[in-house]
């Protein structure tokens, strides 16, 4: 694989569902190799693509995978080759929504899974993996011995940062941030400082800060304004802008590329906001990512759709076919369908109370949060309460929700 010196490509995981949750925020610097000239590394640079996620229709992409595919299965024993292959793998489930993906990429590295001596750029490409699988100990410290070997490539810091964010480690994550300025300059760490902002109560700070990166030379180039779109958004959505944020969000999908990232953000909103029908025209784009799918289910059983059971039916199938292979990362997906569409709010809050073990993102509290108070154990979310209190996350809706499950926590398990 040809590997373009100087750059670094980086792509938001932030609200994919389907797959991490969340790296709700997170961001996924995938290329190697840091160069002399200054740019902002915490957004992608079209120069750097080597390899675009494949989508439908991306035929150039999609070969590009099968053919690093083909050269791992005729020398599974190249750790060369299968960490080239783990890594399209993995771009290929942060792009559509799929863990399966996740499972090729771990089978790829099977022969160095608990391997200690390994280049940097395997120990990244493990952590990648063992991160999308929830293992985020084992990922950080994978990015702790790559970043050991190798510690002036500025993706390995993006993830370290990117991790801590979803774990909800905040101090952590300003250390990364800060490192990734201190090492790169600072206008590398406007990114992550932007993003720091509305996950610590202070989106508007972040509007201001993410616009004016929009109007930097870095950020008009496609990946550059995927990135910046979905951060500009939602830092908005979380001021309360909502209105603001299906603008933008909408005019960058009607500009002609369909990320999943965009797609689900808008969809889910607007399912938020009620406006159902707009939120199924926009899904109509098959197939769908988990995540997408439940969205689709809430929209067309309020919209009194035939389309309602088949959908239901589909997504029952992949439950089935996740629990036959032994899947258990895709929480976010599956919490919402136990806690919206079957109503099963204790399932719903035992899955979100092992989800919290491991990520922590506003995403996840609104579900554990909903879940406790609709089963009728508030106690059972104090936690969430004292994650408000110690990242200082503003939102109207979240906090709407929170105030409640406050009243209805006993004194005692408060923060």
């Amino acid at each position: 694989m040809h590997i373009v010196k100087g750059s670094c490509h980086i792509l938001t995981q932030i609200f994919n569902k389907a797959l991490t949750p969340t790296l709700v925020g997170a961001l996924l610097c995938l290329l190697p190799v840091a160069g002399a000239q200054a740019q902002l590394r915490f957004i992608p640079q079209d120069t750097a693509v080597v390899f675009t996620p494949p989508s439908p229709t991306a035929g150039g992409e999609r070969a590009a995978l099968k053919e690093a595919m083909r050269v791992w299965r005729q020398s599974p024993g190249s750790l060369e080759g299968a960490t080239a292959a783990a890594r399209l793998a993995f771009l290929t489930a942060m792009h559509e929504g799929d863990p399966r993906w996740l499972g090729n990429a771990r089978a790829m590295l099977q022969p160095w899974w608990e391997a200690k001596g390994l280049p940097a750029e395997a120990f990244f490409i493990r952590s990648l993996v063992r991160q999308g699988l929830h293992d985020f100990d084992g990922g950080l410290a994978d990015l702790d011995a790559a970043i050991g070997q190798e510690p002036e490539r500025p993706e390995f810091w993006a993830w370290r940062f990117a991790i801590h964010l979803v774990r909800a480690e905040i101090d952590p994550a300003r250390q990364a941030c800060s490192a990734i300025g201190s090492r790169f300059g600072e206008r590398e760490a406007l990114g992550c400082a932007a993003v720091l902002l509305y996950r610590t109560g202070d989106p508007r700070g972040a509007i201001r800060l993410l616009d004016k990166m929009a109007g930097h030379p870095d950020g008009q180039g496609r990946y550059a304004l995927e990135w910046l779109t979905f951060h500009r958004g939602e830092a908005r959505r979380v001021a309360g802008e909502a209105e603001a944020a299906r603008r933008l969000w909408r005019s960058y999908l009607n500009s002609g590329p369909q990320p999943h990232v965009i797609r689900l953000a808008l969809v889910e909103l607007l399912n938020d906001q009620k406006d159902f029908a707009a939120a199924w025209q926009l899904n109509q784009s098959l197939p769908r990512s988990d995540a997408l799918l439940v969205q689709a289910i809430r929209s067309a059983r309020a919209l009194g759709r035939l389309e309602a059971d088949p959908l239901l039916k589909e997504f029952q199938q992949r439950v089935a076919q996740q629990e036959a292979r032994g899947d258990t990362i895709n929480e976010r997906p599956l919490i919402g369908y136990h806690l919206l569409i079957r109503g099963d709010a204790a399932v719903a809050l035992d899955m979100a109370q092992k989800s919290w073990l491991t990520q922590r993102e506003p995403a996840d509290a609104a579900l554990y949060a909903e879940a406790a108070l609709r089963s009728g154990k508030p106690n059972a979310a104090a936690e969430v309460l004292l994650w408000r209190s110690q990242t200082g996350y503003k939102e109207a809706s979240l906090d709407l929700l929170l105030d409640q499950l406050s009243l209805q926590t006993d004194t005692k398990d408060r923060p």
